[in-house]
């Protein structure tokens, strides 16, 4: 690697790292309850859907059924979501945020804006046009490598 790329990957894993010790200390101090990233990320794409049901859920997330239902049963006996039983069909369950459950939702979006905030804040409009340019590379090229390795053809 060249200079450019060690810099690059050191501030990449150094940001990633720093991003989910931030969001974990956060979550820490405003429940009173443990709850790990992955289970607020999970109770915001709840959150964001009307009773999403375990398959959509599962699709949304990119794994298994089986998968989600283990994280659902876990969220539901902490409390932070409901199971409904689809009256149609027995077989599927729908989940939908408790009292607990919407306030940590709200919680962690709280978490979220503040941390853009923070960021903008420190930068001026042109920074954050470069800022936002990179980022979005950053982002669409993630998101091709998270394609293609779904499709199983690693590209590295």
């Amino acid at each position: 690697m060249n200079n450019f790329e060690q810099n690059l990957n050191k501030l990449l894993v150094e940001i990633f790292n720093s991003i989910l010790k931030y969001e974990e200390r956060f979550l820490k101090k405003m429940y009173d309850f443990p709850i790990t990233v992955s289970e607020a990320h999970m109770i915001e794409l709840i959150g964001r859907f009307e009773k999403p049901s375990i398959g959509q859920l599962a699709a949304l997330l990119d794994i298994t059924p089986p998968s989600v239902t283990v994280a659902v049963k876990k969220l539901e006996r902490k409390g932070f979501l409901m199971r409904l039983q689809n009256s149609a069909d027995g077989r599927k369950a729908h989940v939908c945020l408790t009292e607990i459950g919407r306030r940590i939702d709200r919680i962690h979006s709280l978490f979220h804006r503040q941390l853009v905030r923070n960021i903008s804040g420190q930068t001026n409009e042109n920074e954050q046009k470069i800022l936002l340019g990179a980022v979005e590379k950053i982002s669409l090229f993630f998101k091709d490598m998270a394609l293609k390795e779904t499709a199983n053809s690693y590209e590295l």
